[in-house]
């Protein structure tokens, strides 16, 4: 996809509505937004990133809703896709979530069996998906519905 060019007006208004929410928790956020592939990439660091980052990322995910719906509503005309990154989370993410579909490949291909993962969001299934497609003789499917959906990972044909 191609870059997108962001006004340098909603990026400091993106960086200003940050600098606000995060107020709230006594915290001065730095903050750098990168457009790639079509997507305004928010990275931030606090200097307490542990707050939104330790264990699951509900409250990161919340943070970044809130501010998508602040920067919808600032910018109607514009059509933005933000993804707010604190502490390197997502990459910590992305690296644990690919060592996962490596062992449950490597499981699948020793026990010749299906291995299921446990239940995961859209964006935790998607990069597992990703990180399979390079594994040779190697398939993944999502089942179940709603928060039971989890991926199968079994040996192709």
């Amino acid at each position: 996809m191609a870059k997108i060019d962001t006004p340098k007006e909603v990026n400091t208004n993106i960086k200003q509505r940050l600098t606000e929410l995060l107020g709230y928790f006594e915290l001065n956020p730095e903050t750098t937004i990168t457009p790639q592939e079509g997507v305004l990439s928010i990275n931030v660091t606090t200097g307490r990133d542990d707050l939104f980052t330790r264990g699951m990322a509900d409250p990161l995910l919340a943070l970044q809703h809130l501010l998508r719906v602040i920067v919808r509503k600032d910018f109607p005309e514009e059509e933005l896709t933000l993804s707010l990154n604190i502490g390197n989370f997502q990459e910590r993410q992305q690296n644990r979530l690919s060592q996962v579909a490596k062992d449950a490949a490597q499981q699948a291909r020793s026990t010749k069996m299906a291995v299921y993962l446990p239940p995961m969001s859209s964006y935790e299934r998607r990069l597992v998906h990703m990180a399979l497609v390079d594994e040779d003789g190697i398939t993944s499917d999502s089942e179940g519905e709603g928060l039971d959906r989890r991926i199968v990972v079994k040996l192709a044909g």
